[in-house]
């Protein structure tokens, strides 16, 4: 589908907050990715602030996160429970954009996986 499967989908606030509480975190230009080891495989939630902007803003960056997320699923680490929280920044970029600060990201935390 269109949408990124709702398997993949990260709901509970515990959840979130297992991720604040024991994962890591790396600081993008415009995103700020926390991660932590996932026994039941990928999960993704999403935690956009009012900040970011209103709320057609912030659907549209994560319907543009969600969809770079699932163009990318081939190299993501599939071994983790990711929280992506945009900056502010992030309201004034394109999809390609977004998906590329979600690459770039991803890949300073070593969560990219080289297809050899």
């Amino acid at each position: 589908g269109v949408i990124m499967q709702k398997k993949y989908r990260l709901k509970s606030n515990g959840a979130f907050r297992y991720v604040y509480k024991k994962g890591a975190f790396l600081k993008g230009r415009c995103l700020i990715v926390r991660y932590v080891k996932s026994q039941r495989g990928l999960k993704v939630g999403l935690s956009v602030s009012k900040h970011v902007g209103n709320s057609v803003t912030r659907n549209r960056i994560k319907r543009y996160l969600r969809e770079n997320f699932r163009l990318n699923l081939a190299v993501i680490d599939k071994g983790y429970t990711y929280v992506l929280i945009p900056r502010e920044g992030m309201a004034k970029m394109s999809c390609k954009e977004v998906g590329d600060e979600l690459l770039t990201t991803l890949g300073k935390a070593g969560l990219i996986i080289n297809e050899e």
